[in-house]
């Protein structure tokens, strides 16, 4: 079988120009995920009356559904309630209108919220209990040590998984052409389709996935090293 290396760098370069919607589907729902996973582990390590009960669940059952099907679901739903919704206010708009973009947005931060909760409530569970109490004991706040004792020091201990939070995100948005969305993966598939050249577009979307995903982790192990060193330094 012979190996189109002309075609695969013309796959190569069609996929190159989506990267910019990868990258947003990765960044805009770690961003996300993260402000809400961390209310989330916050309200249950803090074992807050139902909402607690509410969130674990919710965690629960997130983690369980594949990402496809959360983007599927999100999909139908979405499109339902906003043709219904516009129909009963008589607006002028309907969902093809709408950038797919941001449906793919709200389904993988719903995926990445179940994840990174349970990042940050291990996180929370790694600072010494006694933090807190001597916190408390110098008249703080609940609200005053979350914002001066346990933020400053959940971001750099949760920081490793975030990332690798972040690498399954960029991994996870090659499925949103099920929302008619196109990233990477599929602008390569869409000249693929022209003469099936299908190894070749794979190939080609490795070479774009392999290098930004070790970029990503080369960033996390050097921030590792530096955090390591400087605890080490403190506690010198």
């Amino acid at each position: 079988m012979d190996f189109d290396f002309p075609f695969m760098f013309k796959a190569f370069t069609a996929a190159l120009h989506y990267l910019p919607t990868t990258l947003l589907l990765g960044f805009v729902p770690l961003l996300l995920g993260s402000v809400i996973g961390l209310v989330i582990a916050l309200v249950r390590f803090y074992k807050i009356p139902v909402l607690s009960t509410f969130f674990k669940w919710f965690v629960t059952v997130f983690k369980a559904i594949p990402v496809i099907l959360i983007l599927l679901v999100t999909y139908i739903i979405s499109s339902d309630m906003l043709e219904q919704l516009a129909k009963s206010m008589s607006w002028d708009i309907s969902f093809k209108n709408i950038d797919r973009r941001w449906v793919a947005i709200f389904a993988l931060t719903l995926y990445a919220i179940s994840g990174l909760s349970e990042i940050f409530r291990g996180a929370l569970t790694a600072i010494p209990k006694g933090q807190f109490d001597a916190a408390y004991s110098v008249g703080l706040s609940r609200v005053q040590v979350i914002k001066r004792v346990v933020i400053p020091q959940v971001f750099p201990i949760a920081f490793p998984m975030i990332n690798s939070t972040l690498i399954s995100l960029i991994k996870a948005s090659s499925l949103v052409s099920m929302v008619s969305v196109v990233d990477i993966l599929n602008g390569a598939l869409i000249e693929a389709n022209v003469n099936y050249r299908f190894l070749e577009a794979y190939v080609a979307v490795s070479l774009i996935y392999w290098p930004m995903c070790a970029a990503l982790e080369g960033i996390s192990s050097g921030y590792e090293r530096y955090f390591s060193r400087s605890k080490r330094r403190s506690f010198a």
